[in-house]
């Protein structure tokens, strides 16, 4: 049984704007989570990335370290990314997007699988490089048997960060707690996908919340963003996450983390 790490404050969504509930958040070092179960897990991921701050070093050789973990654990043929997102004090300068996200949500709706596979959405256009490394036409993305998007989280900076991740148990959360809600742009680039906002409600206080404290910059904390198996069957295809302020760190420093949100094709 995890021990409870902290309590916090959750931004939830209603119809005047945001609702703040405060929350035990567990600590995730003391539980057994795997994604394929609650969502959300943590890995050991150690990478030759120098310079965690250089987005092009980041792609040059952070993708090739996900793309062998994600194929391994998925079973994938092919991997696809969304252009790593880092975040600091410098990126948050560029754009508001890039500092902590600190409201309820889940990245992709029932939507995502059309999305990037529809030669004329915004959001394929900026899989296109990706999939020219990877050799991938829109094809080969719409005759895929299963759809896996995995986001790979990771710490660059202190381990006493003032904004880390919380990560909720996906099973604590039912889909008629969800709210879509349509991404027009992101850090300035149009995107027009579909994301879950996560309601308020009586219901949130069922919602089981796990961080891991103080993560290494070889842990990774990796979670599911989506699943057309489980979306096609009505099953739990989410993960609800949010930044929050971490009360327990006596000097925090500012955050600073890379995303990377890794599409596994599986079968065809």
């Amino acid at each position: 049984m995890a021990s409870v790490y902290c309590n916090a404050a959750f931004n939830y969504f209603d119809e005047q704007g945001l609702v703040t509930h405060e929350l035990p958040i567990l600590n995730a070092r003391e539980a057994d989570c795997q994604w394929q179960t609650c969502g959300f897990e943590r890995i050991h991921l150690p990478s030759a990335v120098h310079d965690w701050q250089d987005a092009a070093e980041v792609e040059k050789v952070h993708y090739d370290e996900i793309t062998a973990y994600a194929k391994q654990r998925t079973g994938a043929h092919s991997v696809l990314f969304y252009p790593a997102t880092l975040r600091s004090p410098a990126a948050l300068k560029q754009s508001a997007d890039f500092g902590p996200i600190q409201f309820v949500h889940s990245d992709y709706t029932e939507s995502y699988r059309q999305i990037i596979g529809n030669a004329d959405h915004p959001y394929h256009h900026i899989l296109q490089p990706s999939m020219a490394r990877a050799g991938v036409s829109a094809e080969v993305i719409r005759s895929a048997s299963r759809v896996v998007t995995l986001q790979f989280w990771r710490n660059t900076g202190p381990t006493d960060a003032d904004y880390p991740l919380a990560v909720c148990d996906a099973r604590s959360v039912s889909r008629d707690e969800l709210l879509p809600i349509t991404v027009e742009t992101y850090g300035g680039v149009p995107t027009g996908f579909d994301s879950f906002a996560v309601r308020s409600s009586e219901q949130v206080r069922q919602h089981k919340w796990y961080t891991y404290p103080q993560l290494q910059r070889d842990e990774v904390l990796m979670f599911r963003a989506f699943d057309s198996a489980l979306a096609e069957n009505g099953g739990t295809f989410w993960t609800p996450h949010s930044a929050f302020k971490d009360p327990v760190v006596a000097q925090p420093q500012p955050r600073c983390s890379v995303e990377m949100r890794a599409i596994c094709l599986i079968g065809s």
